[in-house]
């Protein structure tokens, strides 16, 4: 029967030298040595156990699985770490279309970003799941510290991209004076991810509950806060239109992009409002549909 140096074996199954030697030591192939050169010699049968080996290494199975799949396994275990591995399969391709959805989501956004600076819209928020950790107000800064969370911080932090940072300036808050009203950061996700990624949710989130809103796009300095002073525009335009706050501002972080010299946060704010004693009016029901679907 022919036999093949570790060189000729290497260029055969295009696998390192060092890998095969690997394989050796772990006992899936075994190849006659020549104890007077100390050369190894290998037949078509070692051969035929690496490629079988590289085969359920590229369905992704671990070294160690795969060893012992080729050479320890009957058909019954065999066939329960194929059924694991299906199922991370449909898991896998469930999950990328999901995230090639989300992209595509966010490509829209970041086109409809300048078209939206200084126009104002009436949209019903989205319902989501919201965990705030850190809090600026006059007295400085407050953040939690992610070994607190009790895994919740990696939890949430894991699902990106669907998980998104968010900001809350609440009612109640806009009525103190400036140097005591608190601003909070943390993380969002919309219930319709939460429902198609089963995402887990934590024990410190809150639901956000849909609300008709004045909705636009804000831009602030890199290093600005998110405060009652960031939104000036926007209180005047409330005022001018008789629109009344009744409820917690949010603010959904989009992007931060290099312009000129400086850098610039761009976010989706979305303010509950009313209009006492008549109907909230309504745009074009063609742009309104489009930003829905954009922004819902």
């Amino acid at each position: 029967m022919q036999r093949y140096k570790i060189g000729d074996v290497s260029k055969i199954v295009d696998m390192p030298a060092e890998t095969i030697r690997f394989l050796e030591q772990k006992g899936l192939i075994s190849p006659e040595k020549n104890e007077e050169t100390g050369y190894r010699f290998y037949s078509v049968w070692d051969i035929n156990r690496i490629l079988d080996y590289k085969k359920f290494r590229q369905i992704g199975f671990s070294s160690g699985e795969t060893i012992k799949l080729v050479k320890d396994s009957g058909f019954s275990e065999l066939l329960e770490q194929l059924d694991v591995k299906k199922k991370e399969s449909v898991y896998l391709s469930h999950y990328y279309q999901a995230k090639a959805l989300k992209l595509k989501n966010f490509q829209a956004v970041l086109n409809n970003v300048p078209n939206l600076i200084g126009k104002y819209y009436i949209l019903n928020r989205p319902e989501n799941y919201s965990l705030f950790t850190r809090s600026h107000s006059g007295s400085g800064l407050k953040m939690t510290d992610a070994r607190d969370t009790q895994g919740g911080f990696e939890e949430i932090t894991g699902q990106y991209p669907f998980v998104e940072h968010i900001y809350r300036l609440k009612k109640k808050e806009l009525e103190l004076p400036a140097n005591l009203e608190e601003a909070e950061w943390g993380f969002t996700v919309k219930k319709y991810w939460v429902n198609r990624m089963g995402i887990q949710l934590l024990p410190g989130m809150e639901h956000l509950s849909p609300t008709t809103c004045l909705f636009t796009i804000i831009s602030l300095e890199e290093k600005e806060y998110f405060t009652r002073a960031a939104l000036t525009n926007v209180f005047s335009y409330m005022e001018e239109h008789h629109y009344t706050l009744c409820g917690d501002i949010l603010g959904i972080f989009i992007a931060s992009v290099l312009e000129g010299n400086r850098n610039v946060r761009y976010m989706e704010l979305w303010v509950p409002i009313r209009e006492d004693g008549k109907e909230l009016p309504h745009y074009d029901e063609y742009k309104r549909d489009e930003l829905r679907r954009i922004f819902g």
